[in-house]
């Protein structure tokens, strides 16, 4: 059967030096379509893929956490897949899987992939998957939803009495760490940044967020500065960052003494230069500030908690998006050859949730 089917991938092919070369960081090629050889095996058929802020690090000359990627080595994200062919008694055929795959239509596995894990069973019914589908595996049931479950409930362990900031709001993270926040742990306010007045609207008529700020009106340092004031008189508490940039300045500035700073993400930063200084955020004072205010700043990764309490988040979010406590929204990107489209878009800020490659 595999015969007959042709197989693509993305390799990186040059390293962009800011965002207005993302597109073209990668290039398309034929490759040969996998062969069973061992009887643990299987090949997948991509159905969905991950396009994610982190991945950013891999295309510069020197990673921010990682290893950086070789030029000509094939992309790596989360990925949803359908087992097409198998000499694995464990994962049949029309077995729905997820992990850390290559960008290719048609895959080679042994289900030691890193974060490899079985979605559903040809024989299983009436799972969460059928009622919210299966690229949820990458979204609000995989690595970005987690993170905010971990960086909420462990890291910032947030509490009724804080008054939480959340950046980058309307995205993958955000979405899901401001609800938390809210609706599982009760805070007294939540207040999220994003881009543009639809999706400020959403945040707080559907997603239950106390406020929203446009980034977009309110554009510098001082406009955030005061818009934070007067939407927070009583003083933030809890920041969790997603984007850097000016926004973290002005709350930098008037968060409370003994204040916790999450540092989840630095979007805003993440395609700046490596060859021009100029075009580097410095964050002035930030020490200062840290140290005569007594102010916790706390950076993480998803990876620091997964395999500590992965159980947890699995027993709990799945829960709360049957009751209809936390909702979600993805944005769809058709065709595997618009996978550099759709990571671009996480820049642009044209999706609110999470975005997917339907292959």
């Amino acid at each position: 059967m595999t015969n007959e089917l042709k197989n693509e991938e993305f390799v990186l092919s040059t390293r962009p030096s800011d965002q207005s070369e993302i597109k073209s960081a990668w290039k398309l090629q034929s490759c040969p379509m996998p062969t069973i050889t061992n009887d643990n095996e299987f090949i997948i058929k991509t159905l969905f893929v991950s396009v994610d802020p982190y991945l950013s690090s891999g295309l510069k000359k020197s990673a921010l956490g990682g290893d950086t990627n070789a030029i000509g080595s094939v992309q790596i994200s989360g990925l949803v897949g359908r087992v097409i062919e198998s000499k694995n008694s464990d994962i049949p055929v029309d077995t729905i899987v997820t992990g850390r795959f290559g960008w290719r239509k048609y895959i080679l596995a042994n289900g030691t992939e890193p974060r490899f894990r079985i979605v559903q069973k040809s024989t299983e019914k009436n799972t969460i998957y059928d009622n919210i589908g299966s690229s949820t595996a990458i979204g609000v049931l995989g690595m970005p939803s987690q993170t905010a479950y971990y960086g909420i409930l462990s890291v910032a362990n947030t509490q009724p009495s804080d008054v939480l900031v959340v950046s980058g709001a309307a995205g993958a993270v955000g979405t899901i760490a401001g609800q938390i926040a809210k609706k599982i742990r009760g805070a007294q306010k939540v207040i999220g940044i994003a881009g543009g007045q639809k999706k400020c609207d959403y945040l707080v008529n559907e997603l239950g967020f106390d406020a929203a700020i446009d980034y977009k009106e309110y554009n510098t340092k001082e406009k955030m500065v005061n818009r934070l004031k007067e939407l927070a008189p009583e003083g933030i508490t809890q920041y969790f960052d997603n984007t850097g940039g000016f926004v973290t300045d002005a709350v930098f500035d008037i968060i409370k003494r003994h204040g916790k700073i999450i540092i989840c993400g630095q979007i805003s930063t993440y395609n700046n230069s490596e060859e021009d200084p100029s075009k580097i955020n410095i964050y002035p004072n930030y020490l200062a500030k840290t140290i005569y205010r007594g102010l916790s700043i706390l950076g993480f990764v998803c990876g620091d908690f997964i395999h500590r309490n992965e159980e947890e988040f699995y027993k709990d979010m799945p829960v709360w998006l049957n009751e209809g406590t936390i909702k979600f929204q993805e944005t769809f990107v058709d065709g595997f050859e618009n996978l550099p489209r759709a990571y671009e878009m996480l820049f642009t800020g044209e999706n609110i949730g999470k975005v997917v490659v339907r292959v």
